[in-house]
């Protein structure tokens, strides 16, 4: 297998960025097979682009799919154009696939993109995947918050400090557009014909129980079933 660990510089983010790549290979041939596809993951809150790279068996699966795995750092972004910080949102719908396209090569249709993430990035996949059902063919949150608009509520009136992080990305009224909540986008992408739609994978553990994201799941999921989806 190829692992590449580097930085380049993001002209939509004023700075360097660090990303992770796995590329499949088999350590016994003498022949590099090129990937057939491209898995796009986002990691979660307080965390980085190593952890679901080095604490799971993501890499294997790929190598078994000859897929490559991209691993995208954006910390405390919740994937979002910052009302208080970087546009990530247009980094990695725009400038990254650009750029890994004229560097790595990593160009494939639609059917054979895919994104997936944890926690704050299982929210990014439903944000970026249902914003852009042209990139993704399919879409893998991972206990995903599906209710931010519920969750923006129930947090106004708390300590300043205690908000900082979502300030940051929705300003100081917590300010969720249509754009930001997965519930429009599902409904939108419904109305779409059915080989534009992504296919979509929800999973949560019961176990997860912060802000209440196992029941935001559930409620989540039984409403996506009664929509026209692929």
């Amino acid at each position: 297998m190829a692992i590449i660990n580097g930085t380049f510089y993001s002209h939509v983010l004023e700075q360097e960025v660090m990303l992770d790549l796995y590329l499949p290979n088999d350590d016994y041939k003498t022949k590099i097979d090129a990937p057939v596809g491209v898995v796009y993951f986002l990691h979660g809150m307080g965390s980085s682009q190593k952890r679901f790279r080095e604490f799971t068996a993501a890499n294997r699966y790929a190598m078994d799919n000859h897929l490559a795995m991209v691993y995208i750092s954006a910390p405390m972004s919740f994937y979002s154009d910052m009302k208080y910080g970087l546009k990530y949102y247009t980094y990695i719908t725009e400038e990254l696939p650009q750029f890994l396209k004229s560097v790595y090569n990593l160009d494939f249709p639609r059917e054979k993109t895919f994104l997936a993430g944890l926690s704050m990035g299982g929210y990014g996949t439903l944000k970026i995947g249902l914003n852009h059902p042209e990139m993704f063919g399919a879409i893998a949150p991972f206990s995903a918050p599906t209710n931010m608009k519920q969750m923006s509520e129930s947090m106004k009136g708390q300590p300043r400090e205690s908000l900082s992080a979502f300030i940051n990305v929705y300003g100081e009224d917590l300010d969720f557009q249509d754009t930001d909540d997965p519930w429009y986008l599902i409904k939108k992408v419904s109305e779409l014909p059915a080989d534009q739609q992504p296919r979509i994978r929800l999973m949560c553990g019961k176990q997860d129980e912060l802000a209440q994201i196992y029941k935001q799941n559930v409620i989540f999921n039984d409403y996506a079933k009664n929509l026209p989806l692929a």
